[in-house]
């Protein structure tokens, strides 16, 4: 059996990725499409393989490979972008690492709008290869309990608004 999981960041993929794996007893592989080369994916069997839509550059032929392709998204957008605009801005500054529980906080404007466009042109992505294979994409509310103690998001910092007199 060969599982893909298709995903937009920050949808819960890992998760999803390491959830199935130990139900269906198969290998996990962790993005192999990521340029890196850490995780490689050589067509073997009884594995499920989670990418980045943004991976690979032929998610259409990656995933005639596979027996069952799951899409995933969010059906919140503005969470998607804030988490992956997190991400994005705080793990070159070298304090969080994608897995790492933390409090939302603002960023830059820029890499923030970027993140936004981003994860636009990746759900219109995810769309097409649903509509073309006819999978339904899973949204991370539907699978993930939003309140759970295992979300990384933990809140909003609170700005500190005291005044000096």
């Amino acid at each position: 059996m060969r599982i893909l999981i298709i995903a937009v960041p920050r949808s819960g993929s890992t998760s999803l990725l390491n959830k199935i794996a130990k139900e269906k007893n198969l290998k996990p592989l962790f993005e192999p499409f990521d340029g890196t080369n850490r995780v490689i994916y050589n067509g073997e069997d009884n594995v499920v393989v989670k990418t980045i839509v943004s991976h690979h550059n032929d998610n259409l032929n990656l995933s005639k490979q596979f027996d069952e392709v799951i899409l995933l998204s969010r059906k919140n957008v503005l969470e998607c972008v804030e988490s992956h605009a997190y991400h994005t801005y705080f793990s070159k500054k070298n304090r969080y690492d994608s897995n790492t529980p933390y409090l939302y906080e603002e960023m830059p404007l820029d890499i923030f709008k970027l993140c936004y466009s981003d994860i636009l042109k990746w759900n219109s992505e995810l769309k097409q290869i649903s509509t073309i294979k006819n999978v339904p994409i899973t949204y991370y509310e539907d699978i993930f309990d939003h309140n759970s103690e295992e979300r990384l998001r933990k809140g909003d910092k609170i700005k500190n608004t005291n005044k000096l007199l």
